[in-house]
């Protein structure tokens, strides 16, 4: 902790954690996922997760799931410091490795498992269609038409996100 910061600091760097509390819950994920990720943003020096918890007024068990969480997206990495067998962590401090390795793939394997269940949901509507006929059968089309713009829709985002020049711009 920084205790010896002026108080106006202090209240700068206060705003800037709920800043990213605020943005991370925007984004639906927990308001304490930005408020680690920008304490240990400002922190110069690696902090413990008793550190972190005290800092921000929560339970420890709390920033472990969300320190967890924030190494999935290489948001976090942790620290060893010689001397202390307590886990440590310091933020990423590129935010286009978070967005590269973290978020940007993260996003591009949430899509291929969405892609194959759009194949699955295709595939079982197709043998349904087989067996059906009048009201059910207009039903099961109206699904099916919908289901093939979800797939446009999942080719398109696919391409985009697969498109080399987002990872040249990142």
């Amino acid at each position: 902790m920084l205790r010896s910061i002026p108080t106006r600091l202090q209240a700068t760097r206060k705003t800037f954690i709920e800043a990213g509390g605020h943005t991370t819950q925007s984004f639906g994920f927990g308001r304490i996922i930005g408020q680690i990720y920008a304490l240990l943003y400002l922190n110069p020096k690696p902090m413990c997760l008793d550190d972190i918890a005290m800092e921000l007024g929560v339970s420890k068990a709390s920033v472990s799931i969300s320190i967890r969480q924030l190494q999935t997206w290489s948001a976090v990495k942790p620290i060893w410091v010689k001397g202390d067998r307590r886990d440590y962590y310091e933020a990423e401090t590129d935010f286009n490795t978070v967005i590269r390795n973290g978020l940007l793939a993260k996003l591009r394997r949430k899509l291929e498992t969405a892609g194959g269940q759009i194949v699955v949901a295709e595939n079982t509507l197709q043998e349904a269609l087989v067996d059906v006929g009048g009201d059910e059968r207009e039903e099961l089309e109206t699904i099916a038409e919908r289901i093939q713009q979800a797939k446009q829709f999942h080719s398109r985002v696919t391409g985009l996100l697969s498109n080399p020049l987002v990872d040249r711009i990142l």
